[in-house]
């Protein structure tokens, strides 16, 4: 919601409004209300019905359907070394989240996989729309569609979970700090990426993630890497490179 409204007035101010085609409006709102609101609704669903480190192990899969949808909606070919630099991520991610428990149950690993496919097919359709609009203007679409379509199933799971809603002024900070950094900035960066990258190259991107907040985690509670998660880092930053540089080669191989 905070996303919308910020986003909303931007485009307003430097757009001078929402300007989208009407054929384009179906795709919008599909692609937004799965990518910005199914998807991280079953997502935070199956996390919550697993341990983070058996998470982390099944999105590493989402390279596995990326380069599937890269070769059924764009033709990409799907190589013997493509595979290998992905099969070669997943393993890298697991020896960075192997040394935490693996809890897991049958509903929340369905709940993941689900996810993953969710994720993939997001970046599959809205691909279409980046030689249609600006970043800012489609990026405002696609929050507010979300928006529309995360309103009833917040709803439903107020219901559900009896929880009431209540802020904090710490978790209003935090809620407002996770609105713009996190959200806008994050998904601003990822949207442009998904428009000048594969969707292989994109879905790759998703194995840097455990990395990251392993990283970050050293900074933020202090926390030590073992040479497993070293090894695994080290795994994961060569594959993706790889994979990086096997696109890079095809698309230099296009222009000419």
């Amino acid at each position: 919601a905070i996303g919308s409204v910020i986003l909303t007035a931007c485009v307003f101010i430097f757009r001078g409004g929402l300007h989208i085609k009407r054929e384009d409006l179906l795709r919008v709102f599909i692609s937004g209300g799965v990518g910005m609101a199914i998807y991280f609704t079953v997502e935070n669903f199956g996390t919550g019905m697993t341990s983070a480190s058996f998470s982390s192990l099944i999105m590493a899969t989402v390279p596995v359907f990326g380069m599937i949808g890269d070769r059924l909606f764009f033709g990409n070919k799907i190589t013997p070394l493509k595979i290998a630099c992905i099969a070669a991520s997943i393993l890298g991610v697991y020896l960075l989240v192997s040394g935490e428990p693996m809890g897991a149950s049958v509903i929340g690993t369905l709940a993941m996989f689900a996810a993953a496919i969710i994720w993939t097919f997001y970046i599959v359709y809205v691909k279409p729309l980046f030689d249609k609009y600006d970043l800012l203007t489609l990026l405002t679409g696609l929050f507010l569609s979300g928006l529309i379509v995360q309103i009833p199933i917040a709803l439903i799971s107020q219901k559900v979970t009896h929880m009431p809603i209540s802020f904090t002024p710490t978790g209003i900070l935090v809620t407002l700090a996770t609105a713009i950094v996190c959200i806008i900035i994050g998904e601003f960066c990822y949207i442009y990426a998904v428009g000048g990258l594969s969707t292989t190259l994109v879905s790759a991107f998703e194995n840097v993630l455990p990395l990251t907040t392993v990283i970050f985690s050293i900074f933020i509670f202090g926390t030590m890497l073992t040479g497993r998660q070293i090894i695994g880092g080290i795994i994961i930053m060569l594959s993706v490179t790889a994979i990086a540089f096997i696109e890079g080669q095809k698309g230099s191989k296009a222009s000419e």
